[in-house]
């Protein structure tokens, strides 16, 4: 079963957005757990792992090719309901069959979103193959073989089963879910956006209210799986929101392309945003100006010129008569006054 969003050009996942050392940095949180395999006793290795997932993630059993040794590492995070992992290995390959599933039951769904090394997926309903910016979302208690012939790294998000029934407004799957969430037209931003959330979390874990993170997927799935078209439309706009923050710098920042970011049409996203009040070009132009107003308030060397273009702003006309609408002060008057005023409203695109 397939699950796609139409759109234009997307750019929601490169190799830059999740590198392939991101369980290097792990934030120190007690919530957090790490295991290696890197430096046990090779016969030990596949017995630990296996012992780690069922305790931690997915129980599993694993053997490699040829009797290589398993190097494999899995950065763990244990939120209110849900669970984060980073999985980084060579090539091997596990199965959780019947036999698996009865000693350790998940209850749960399982979303394997692919980093790095191509894969297959194997159940009763047939084959998948996995590349990287691929998810596939498979119902944890449900028989499946997977292999990876040049190694893997991905991100694992685990939801219980009544909460994901309660969220999609379906049963749990039988046959496995796939999407895309990589740079190509047609994938999944809100995929994108919940793979960004799970790195994010894991690399930062102790800086971050884990409550808040939770809450950020929960709303995250929701959009992905539920067909309420309210939920959804929040979701949309929360992540057209995100987008417009990552690339308010960006003079070339448009109502079209936020609308293909979050792969709706530029017709859906203006209705969206014209619900609330303010047009999404209207926001743009608001929070480029906040930004910039900010920058001055806080003195430095550069000028409003540069300011504006550091803000998105092509033009240093259009700049100054706007800023001056929206603030009846015009920018170099900001920028006189700053030693003696301190602005402590920060922009929430810094």
């Amino acid at each position: 079963m397939e699950r796609n969003e139409s759109a234009g050009p997307a750019p929601f996942w490169s190799l830059r957005d999740f590198p392939r050392d991101t369980a290097a940095t792990v934030a120190p949180n007690p919530a957090v757990q790490q295991f290696s395999t890197v430096g046990v006793v090779e016969r030990q290795r596949i017995e630990l792992w296996e012992e780690h997932n069922a305790r931690s993630l997915v129980g599993l059993q694993a053997r490699t090719l040829n009797g290589v040794p398993l190097e494999a590492t899995e950065v763990n995070l244990t939120l209110g309901q849900l669970q984060f992992a980073h999985v980084a290995a060579n090539p091997h390959i596990v199965e959780r069959d019947a036999a698996q599933i009865a000693r350790t039951p998940l209850g749960g769904v399982a979303l394997y979103f692919t980093l790095f090394g191509e894969s297959f997926f194997y159940c009763d309903e047939g084959v998948h193959l996995q590349r990287p910016g691929g998810l596939l979302v498979c119902g944890a208690d449900e028989p499946f073989m997977r292999g990876f012939a040049h190694g893997l790294q991905e991100f694992v998000l685990t939801v219980p089963r009544e909460l994901f029934e309660e969220i999609s407004e379906d049963p749990t799957p039988r046959r496995p879910i796939t999407m895309s969430f990589a740079r190509i037209p047609g994938a999944n931003a809100h995929a994108a956006r919940l793979a960004r959330l799970v790195r994010s979390t894991l690399s930062a874990a102790g800086e971050q209210d884990l409550a808040d993170v939770e809450s950020s997927a929960l709303t995250l799935l929701r959009s992905i799986f539920s067909t309420d078209s309210a939920r959804r439309a929040v979701t949309h706009r929360l992540t057209a929101l995100d987008y417009i923050d990552r690339h308010l710098r960006d003079p070339r920042l448009s109502v079209g392309q936020v609308a293909a970011s979050v792969g709706i049409s530029e017709r859906q996203l203006t209705r969206i945003f014209a619900e609330t009040g303010t047009g999404a070009a209207r926001v743009i132009l608001e929070k480029r100006l906040d930004l910039a107003r900010h920058i001055l308030r806080g003195g430095g060397a550069l000028s409003v010129g540069d300011v504006a273009a550091q803000c998105g702003f092509s033009s240093h006309a259009h700049f100054t008569r706007v800023f001056r609408e929206r603030f009846e002060e015009t920018p170099a008057q900001i920028r006189s006054s700053a030693g003696s005023a301190q602005d402590l409203t920060i922009p929430d695109t810094l």
